[in-house]
């Protein structure tokens, strides 16, 4: 649900003689949400805002998530979508985990920290203790003419 500043925009360009389209373009809003507020009242509209209460399917969790995200800096909402499932048996969509993490991370200003990484070269190794694979694929032919692909290691 939108807030008020936009329910009263709606109402305000309205009055002055706006037709539908034009309030939502100019509002950079969906002509629906502009259809939802056009005709409905002041009242109306805080009789609605009273009965919203939305309940979020993680906040049992709450507690829990916003400690691993204290205590590990660098975890990913995946990571705690992961732990969920590990930890707790609940399954629920990467998406929703997303949202509810992020709004945890900006409630409580819990930033996430980069987690660089380091390149390096690898020291050199005596002979034989260092392979580096490469797959591939090859078509040869085989004695009977015909073709046959072959899958090298290089």
């Amino acid at each position: 649900m939108k807030g008020y500043s936009v329910y009263s925009q709606i109402q305000q360009l309205k009055e002055q003689g706006f037709r539908k389209d034009a309030v939502a373009r100019n509002l950079g809003i969906n002509w629906r949400t502009v259809n939802r507020y056009w005709d409905m009242t002041v009242d109306e509209y805080e009789a609605s805002l009273s009965g919203f209460c939305q309940v979020q399917l993680l906040d049992e969790y709450r507690d829990t998530i916003i400690r691993w995200l204290s205590e590990y800096p660098t975890l990913s909402a995946t990571q705690v979508s992961d732990w969920l499932k590990e930890h707790y048996s609940a399954s629920f969509s990467d998406r929703t985990v997303c949202r509810y993490v992020k709004s945890l991370r900006e409630e409580y200003d819990l930033r996430k920290s980069p987690n660089p990484r380091s390149y390096e070269a690898v020291p050199e190794l005596p002979m034989g203790q260092q392979i580096q694979v490469e797959f591939g694929e090859k078509w040869l032919r085989n004695v009977d003419g015909g073709r046959i692909k072959v899958y090298p290691v290089i």
